[in-house]
């Protein structure tokens, strides 16, 4: 009797379980690694905002993009890279109903862009889609064992996305092998619609970076500017059957930041909060009415909030910024 009871109640639990992470918006912050411990300094501000979700990011670090091997899980790395650091961190945002997304990200030396990475051999990139393979199983099992609920499984790879879809295929097969929870995989705005494997996820997962060109240009011409976006997205969702999650979503604090969102290159402008606070804005207000938009993760906040940001700053951070009020104005409506 306690066995079937048992099976009753766990059976309720997933159905209740995959419900909620449809049901409520993700209001989401992807949380940089601590150096150290996560403590309650580094969630209460996340608190504050009214955000349900952060993405933790553990790295894994090539030398090249014509590196063969990713190296992850390593001593020199910081806590909240790691796995130690993520068993530690996990129970910290669970205790305070913060859900995560785990998404393993690979960073080339000197900041090279992942989507370059080739091989000019078959032989090469064999050997690099199996030392993909061990570090993202590797986090799958992570996940599985702290009941993480969302994996993203990869980011902004579109170089090894088209250069073998089938791998991708036996690769999910093998992911969801040991993990059971939704699956993701962040794609660039760009190279979405490329992606070959969306009907074996439960999310399309896109790096919202989408250009808003103009000079200046106010809310509503921002509005304006979203549109033909926010009409294909939905065709998208529709076609591919499938919610559309923004993996990645944010501006820097700088004049025009709606032109190119995902420039970093020209790092000396000038501090524009106002601007930034505007571009998410508009963001929100244009899909966060949208029912095949799941949500999104802001990219990104840093673990220790009173030096975050501030005036002075043209990073990504929203914190301690217009665009930080902006987030909780918003965050604290969404159902």
């Amino acid at each position: 009797m306690f066995i079937k009871r048992y099976l009753v109640q766990s059976f309720i639990t997933i159905i209740v379980f995959s419900v909620n992470v449809r049901a409520q918006k993700i209001k989401g912050l992807s949380f940089v690694a601590t150096r150290d411990l996560v403590t309650d300094t580094n969630i209460n501000p996340i608190k504050e905002t009214a955000a349900n979700w952060v993405s933790l990011m553990p790295y894994g670090y090539m030398d090249a993009p014509n590196s063969t091997e990713i190296a992850f899980n390593l001593t020199w790395q910081w806590q909240g890279e790691t796995k130690s650091g993520l068993y530690q961190a996990v129970p910290f945002f669970e205790r305070d109903q913060i859900s995560i997304m785990l998404k393993p990200h690979i960073w080339i030396k000197g900041g090279v862009f992942t989507g370059t990475i080739e091989f000019d051999s078959d032989e090469q990139w064999i050997k690099f889609q199996e030392s993909y393979k061990k570090y993202i199983l590797y986090f799958a099992n992570v996940a599985q064992d702290l009941n993480i609920p969302i994996l993203c499984i990869g980011t902004e790879l579109q170089s090894l996305v088209s250069y073998d879809s089938k791998y991708w295929e036996e690769l999910i097969k093998d992911i969801r092998s040991v993990y059971s929870g939704k699956l993701t995989y962040a794609e660039n705005w760009d190279q979405y619609d490329k992606v070959p494997f969306w009907s074996q996820l439960d999310f399309i997962g896109i790096d919202a970076y989408f250009p808003l060109k103009a000079s200046n240009p106010s809310l509503s011409d921002l509005l304006l500017l979203w549109k033909p976006y926010v009409k294909k997205l939905n065709d998208f969702s529709k076609d591919q059957e499938r919610q559309i999650l923004f993996t990645e979503m944010g501006y820097r604090s700088i004049n025009s930041p709606n032109n190119k969102p995902w420039d970093y290159s020209k790092r000396d402008q000038p501090y524009n909060g106002q601007k930034q606070a505007e571009a998410l804005e508009a963001l929100f207000l244009s899909f966060e009415n949208q029912a095949w938009w799941a949500g999104g993760f802001i990219w990104k906040w840093f673990p220790d909030h009173n030096r975050a940001g501030g005036i002075s700053d043209t990073t990504f951070s929203p914190q301690n910024k217009p665009a930080e009020e902006v987030i909780r104005r918003y965050f604290t409506k969404w159902e």
